[in-house]
C-alpha cells in the first residue's frame, strides 16, 4: 500500500517538473505560442474600453492604390507627385510630420524635373516653419555591404527615425543601438513633438535614456473616431461587435462564426487624395483633422507589401504600428504596458513564477483528487468548487495585470491545465450516472416482464 502510494505521488511530482519545465524552458516555443495567443486574446477583449486620448492627436496618411489611379501615375510615387502631397500637407499645419517611406534610390537623379531635389525643396520649407519632418531609417550605413537607407540629400533635411530593429518580438523598443548610433523609433520621435509645450511626466532626456527603457507591449483600440465616418466611408468596418463580451465570445467559438477582426484601423485615416479638396467644408474639416497634430505618411499599394500583423484588426499598413505606438505613449506616456523586469542571473520574472505558481496548485489539486476518487470524496463538487477558486484567482491576477500596465500572463496555458482538476472528477460523475440510469432501466423492464398476466375465465 504505502509503495502504490509513494509510486502516485512520485508520478504527480515527475508530472509537475515537466509541466514546470515546459512553462520555463518554453521548449519548442510551445509556451511563447500560448503566451502570444493569449496576448492577443486580452487585446482583443479589452480594445474596447481602450480610452481616446491619443486618438485625438494622432493621424495617419495614406497614399493607396486608388491615389495612383486617380493621378495616373505608378509606384514608387514620383518625386514631382510625392513633392505635391507634401505642399498639401504642408498648408494644413501639423505639428509633426513621420514618413514611414524609404528613398533608398534616387529614381530620376539627372532630371532636374523630377529628382530627389523636388523632395528637398519642400522639406526645406517643413524645417524654415518649425514643422519636425522625420524619415524612416534601417540604421544602417548606406552603401556599405550593399545596405540601403535613406539618400543622403533627404537624410540631411530631417531627423531619423529608426523602423528596423530586432530581439524583442511584437514589442516596441524606444531607441536601438545600430551602426549609425543610437537612433529613436518614429513613436518617441513624434513624441517629443508632442510634449514640446506639454509637461509629460517621465520623458526620456536622449536616446541613450531611452535605449535603458523596456520596450512596449502596444495596446490597441477598436472604436473609430467620429471624424472617420466625415472623412472615408466606413460601410465595410466592423465597428458594432467590438464590446468585450462579444471579442470573448468570438474568440471561444471562433469555429462557428465569423470571428474576423475589425477591418478599419483605430487611428484616425486620411486617404492621400483627400487633401486634393477644394471645397471650403473640406478644407476646414482637413484643418480640424490635421492642424496642430502629430501624422505619419505611410503607403497601402498592393505590389509594396509593407504589412504589420496586429492583434486587434490582423493585417495592417506597416504605418500603423507606429500610429499605435505613439498613441500608447500619448495616453499612458511613461506607465506604457511593458514585459516584467527579469532577474538577471535567472532571466525569468516574478510573473513567471507567479505561473509557476499557478501550475503547482493545479497539478497538486488534480492529484489530490485523483488519489482520494475511490474514497468518500468523490463528489465532483469539491473539484468543481476549487476549479473555480483557480479561475476566479487568475481572473483577479489578470485584472491586476492590467491595471499595472504590465503584459497579460499566459492565461490560456493555465486555464486549459486547470481542466485536469475536474476532467476525472466529472467523468466518473457521468459514467456513475450512466450505470445508475442503466440498471433502473434494466430493473424496470424485469419488473415489466415477471408481472402476471391474469388466469382466463
Amino acid at each position: 500500500m504505502k509503495a502504490n502510494y509513494f509510486r502516485f505521488w512520485l508520478g504527480q511530482v515527475l508530472l509537475g517538473l515537466v509541466i514546470g519545465c515546459i512553462a520555463l524552458l518554453d521548449p519548442f516555443g510551445l509556451s511563447s505560442a500560448s503566451d502570444a495567443a493569449s496576448s492577443q486574446w486580452i487585446n482583443r477583449i479589452t480594445a474596447s474600453s481602450y480610452p481616446d486620448t491619443g486618438q485625438q492627436q494622432v493621424v495617419v496618411v495614406l497614399i493607396d492604390d486608388a491615389y495612383l489611379m486617380h493621378n495616373a501615375t505608378f509606384w514608387p510615387l514620383p518625386y514631382a507627385q510625392q513633392s505635391q502631397l507634401f505642399k498639401r500637407l504642408l498648408a494644413y499645419k501639423p505639428r509633426a510630420v513621420f514618413v514611414d517611406l524609404m528613398y533608398s534610390h534616387d529614381h530620376a537623379p539627372n532630371d532636374a524635373d523630377n529628382g530627389s531635389q523636388l523632395l528637398v525643396n519642400v522639406f526645406e520649407r517643413y524645417r524654415e516653419q518649425g514643422i519636425a519632418l522625420l524619415l524612416a531609417n534601417t540604421g544602417d550605413r548606406r552603401g556599405v555591404d550593399g545596405q540601403a537607407n535613406a539618400l543622403d540629400s533627404l537624410d540631411g533635411m530631417t531627423r531619423r527615425a529608426l523602423v528596423k530593429w530586432s530581439d524583442v518580438g511584437d514589442r516596441y523598443p524606444l531607441a536601438v543601438e545600430t551602426s549609425q548610433g543610437l537612433l529613436e523609433t518614429p513613436a518617441l520621435g513624434l513624441y517629443r513633438e508632442f510634449c514640446r509645450d506639454r509637461d509629460c511626466a517621465g520623458l526620456p532626456v536622449d536616446a541613450a535614456e531611452a535605449a535603458l527603457r523596456p520596450p512596449m507591449a502596444l495596446r490597441w483600440g477598436t472604436t473609430l473616431s467620429p471624424l472617420q465616418a466625415r472623412s472615408t466611408s466606413v460601410a465595410d468596418c466592423s465597428i458594432d461587435d467590438t464590446a468585450w463580451y462579444i471579442q470573448l465570445w468570438q474568440a471561444i467559438f471562433w469555429k462557428f462564426g465569423d470571428s474576423a477582426p475589425a477591418s478599419c484601423a483605430y487611428t484616425l485615416t486620411l486617404k492621400a487624395s483627400a487633401l486634393e479638396a477644394n471645397s471650403p467644408e473640406d478644407r476646414a474639416l482637413l484643418r480640424q483633422m490635421l492642424g496642430d497634430k502629430l501624422v505619419l505618411v505611410g503607403a497601402e499599394i498592393t505590389s509594396a507589401g509593407d504589412l504589420a500583423q496586429t492583434p486587434v484588426h490582423g493585417l495592417l499598413p506597416g504605418v500603423y504600428l507606429h500610429a499605435m505606438a505613439l498613441d500608447n505613449l500619448v495616453t499612458y506616456h511613461d506607465t506604457y504596458q511593458r514585459d516584467p523586469q527579469p532577474y538577471a542571473w535567472l532571466s525569468i520574472s516574478w510573473l513567471d513564477l507567479v505561473q509557476l505558481g499557478f501550475v503547482i496548485v493545479i497539478v497538486g489539486l488534480r492529484a489530490w483528487y485523483r488519489r482520494r476518487r475511490h474514497r468518500r470524496a468523490r463528489s465532483w463538487r469539491a473539484p468543481l468548487f476549487w476549479w473555480a477558486v483557480v479561475q476566479v484567482a487568475l481572473a483577479a491576477m489578470c485584472w491586476g495585470l492590467w491595471r499595472n500596465n504590465i503584459s497579460p500572463a499566459n492565461v490560456l496555458a493555465i486555464a486549459v491545465l486547470s481542466l485536469s482538476i475536474i476532467a476525472e472528477p466529472i467523468s466518473q460523475f457521468v459514467r456513475r450516472q450512466w450505470r445508475s440510469l442503466l440498471r433502473g432501466f434494466a430493473r424496470r423492464r424485469r419488473v415489466r416482464i415477471s408481472l402476471p398476466q391474469g388466469t382466463q375465465g
